[in-house]
C-alpha cells in the first residue's frame, strides 16, 4: 500500500466513524497529536480516542483539500466541521504533518488554522 493509499484509507475510516479501522493505519507505537491537545501514544490509546469521539462526539465532516506525499513524510491540508446547536456548523482549517514507518503512520501532528 502506498503512503497516499494509507492516508486515503484513514480519511475514509474517519468519515464512516470506524475507530478500529482508523487506528489500524497507525503504527503500534504511533502518535496522534490534535492541535492544542496532549498527544495520544500507541494504537490502543488512538483506538480509545477515536471510539469515544465517534460514539460520543458531535456530528462532523472532514474534507481534504490537498495532500502532498514525499518519501516517508506527508502534509495534509483539510477542513474540519462540527455540528452545533440548531444544526449550525463550525468549520476550521487545519493541516497535519505525517511521518510513516513501515507503511503505517508513525506520527500525525495536527495544526489548527
Amino acid at each position: 500500500m502506498t503512503r497516499r493509499e494509507t492516508l486515503d484509507g484513514l480519511f475514509d475510516a474517519w468519515r464512516t466513524g470506524d475507530a478500529l479501522r482508523s487506528a489500524a493505519h497507525f503504527d503500534v507505537d504511533g502518535v496522534y497529536r490534535e492541535a492544542g491537545r496532549e498527544p495520544m501514544t500507541g494504537r490502543d490509546a488512538i483506538v480509545a480516542h477515536f471510539t469515544h469521539f465517534f460514539r460520543d462526539g458531535p456530528r462532523f465532516t472532514f474534507v481534504v483539500d490537498e495532500t502532498i506525499v514525499e518519501g516517508d513524510r506527508a502534509a495534509v491540508r483539510f477542513r474540519f466541521s462540527i455540528a452545533g446547536p440548531g444544526d449550525t456548523w463550525r468549520e476550521r482549517d487545519g493541516c497535519a504533518f505525517v511521518a510513516f514507518s513501515d507503511g503505517t503512520i508513525a506520527e500525525w501532528r495536527e495544526y489548527g488554522g
